[in-house]
């Protein structure tokens, strides 16, 4: 538990600070004019100053009160000074001279009682829900304008965190001239953490564009290859499950590689929809992995639609095929609607979520 000294008597307040340090407190000078002069008071739980108007310039530098003000004084103060003294977050008057005994059972008191401590551990609160809100806004910035038509597809995607920051992503962009990369991640755990993950698979996307192999482009599992072994290099203790597919708009197929990614990929075709499974191993978790590299043709009005395994934390059958049999029909039923799917499968706007929930829908228009 830390005590700040404030005064701009040098000798005294290190007179002061050494007979504190003696009977046991961390204690520090909080020198008005200083860089620290702010940090100091913010980080102490206990504030000892010689007058009200200290306390009051302790609360004007730190824009809020900071910790519990004990005042060290020579005679005791009239009511009116006691009265300003309580407003200003002082819980103690200590008349000097106090034996050491007094003036340590007193200032143990009064880290006991400092109540101010929980308004600092608020405001903190306030800082990091400021620095998620920014993340969040810089996160959101990344993913890929939606919708977005290419040539005669269209691609919509809908991203629920389950918090500020999420550990889903999705991205999808042209590729030479008739290929179009697309997949959905799902990064293990939650936060920051996890956030910090979808940084490392933009900048993948975007290295992609510039430096892909043309045997990629009809291989996916190519590309989960190099991530896997980026992903291990960095030592993040983080793995990515994905669902990764590359669309030709010539030929009107796609090839697509799963990287344990649940639930499956669903193909909408005609009014009926399937999985799309295909075996793999996340990214980021084994040295050895090999990828299944699977292939359907794509007709007027087809989709491909897929979920990250937070949809199925929102649904409410109790089993899983019933989950799987839910998903398939309605996304039969409504796909390429991305609004109708998000509200049949039960996703709430302004609800929060259990898990991250994202869904990524590839529609062949023509």
């Amino acid at each position: 538990m830390a005590i700040a000294v404030m005064g701009d008597d040098d000798e005294s307040t290190s007179s002061l600070i050494l007979r504190l340090s003696r009977l046991g407190f961390d204690a520090i000078h909080a020198k008005r004019g200083s860089r620290a002069f702010a940090r100091v008071l913010e980080d102490s739980d206990v504030i000892v100053c010689g007058s009200v108007d200290h306390a009051a310039l302790g609360i004007e530098a730190t824009g809020r009160l900071p910790g519990a003000f004990v005042l060290l004084v020579a005679e005791v103060p009239d009511s009116a000074t006691m009265l300003s003294a309580m407003r200003h977050g002082v819980i103690d008057v200590v008349v000097a001279p106090a034996d050491d005994a007094e003036l340590g059972a007193r200032l143990r008191a009064a880290l006991t009682r400092a109540k101010p401590t929980d308004l600092r551990i608020a405001g903190q609160l306030d800082t990091l829900e400021r620095d998620q809100r920014a993340g969040q806004y810089i996160q959101l910035r990344m993913l890929p304008r939606s919708p977005a038509t290419i040539d005669n597809y269209r691609l919509t995607h809908r991203v629920k965190p389950s918090m500020f920051l999420s550990g889903d992503f999705v991205d999808y962009f042209r590729i030479a001239e008739r290929h179009v990369v697309f997949y959905i991640a799902d990064v293990s755990g939650h936060g920051a953490s996890s956030a910090f993950v979808t940084v490392i698979l933009k900048n993948f996307s975007r290295r992609l564009r510039r430096e892909y192999r043309s045997r990629m482009l009809t291989n996916p599992g190519e590309i989960l290859a190099v991530l896997n072994r980026e992903l291990l290099d960095q030592s993040l203790g983080k793995h990515v499950t994905m669902c990764i597919g590359v669309v030709d708009m010539e030929a009107n197929t796609v090839v697509y590689a799963n990287a344990g990614h649940f639930p499956h990929a669903i193909h909408a075709t005609n009014g009926s929809a399937a999985f799309m499974e295909a075996p793999g191993k996340p990214v980021g978790l084994f040295d050895a992995v090999d990828y299944a590299v699977e292939e359907v043709q794509l007709a007027a009005g087809d989709s491909i639609v897929a979920f990250s395994d937070g949809v199925l934390e929102v649904m409410h059958e109790e089993s899983l095929s019933a989950k799987e049999a839910r998903l398939v029909a309605c996304t039969a039923a409504r796909a390429p609607d991305i609004d109708a799917l998000w509200h049949d499968i039960g996703v709430a706007d302004g609800q929060p979520a259990p898990d991250d929930v994202t869904c990524l829908v590839i529609n062949r228009e023509r």
